[in-house]
């Protein structure tokens, strides 16, 4: 009687591995919007695009929203700490990108500028992050900034990252820019 359960129990996890490789390989063959990391990470954005809302960037795998998501004003507000995020910058602008964020955001009501810039996806193809900008002036010289409003799986937001780069109309991403290179980036029609 036992050596039966455990056949059974063993025929049944078999079973659901192999519906489970199926059901995967399945999706990945029939997914069209994608982004492939090699890395045994494929980011899937089918289900996003086919509801009419969304465009995906199969290049950089983020979602753009075709009408811009209202900025979480209120949360902003709320919010006693954000974490802040050097990115990428250059030795020589690390110091007056912290200058310039500081300053920037010891404005009361700072946020009220920012705009709807595109969404990301986790490693689940879950919504996981919506990322807002806005152009501010500093000493001088014009600095893009960027709010990252991380969401948990049910949505509900788990904090704000603030993440700061010197602006080049040349090469900053804005909303259109964004949304333009979703559009041309994957090789389907969105």
């Amino acid at each position: 009687m036992t050596l039966n359960f455990y056949r059974s129990k063993l025929f049944w996890i078999a079973a659901a591995a192999l519906l489970i490789a199926g059901y995967n390989g399945l999706k990945d063959m029939m997914s069209v919007y994608k982004t492939d990391f090699g890395n045994g990470v494929i980011i899937y954005a089918d289900d996003y695009v086919d509801t009419g809302r969304w465009v995906f960037d199969c290049e950089y795998s983020r979602l753009v929203s075709r009408e811009p998501l209202p900025v979480p004003f209120d949360e902003l507000e709320r919010t006693e700490e954000f974490n802040i995020w050097d990115g990428y910058l250059k030795k020589a602008d690390e110091q007056p990108a912290k200058e310039a964020l500081a300053a920037i955001t010891s404005v009361p009501h700072w946020y009220k500028n920012l705009r709807y810039l595109y969404s990301g996806l986790d490693d689940h193809s879950d919504l996981s992050a919506h990322i807002f900008d806005l152009i501010a002036e500093h000493a001088g010289r014009s600095w893009g900034v960027r709010v990252r409003q991380s969401l948990s799986y049910y949505g509900k937001t788990q904090g704000f990252t603030l993440s700061i780069e010197p602006y080049d109309p040349e090469t900053y991403v804005d909303y259109d820019k964004a949304f333009q290179a979703a559009i041309k980036s994957c090789p389907t029609p969105q």
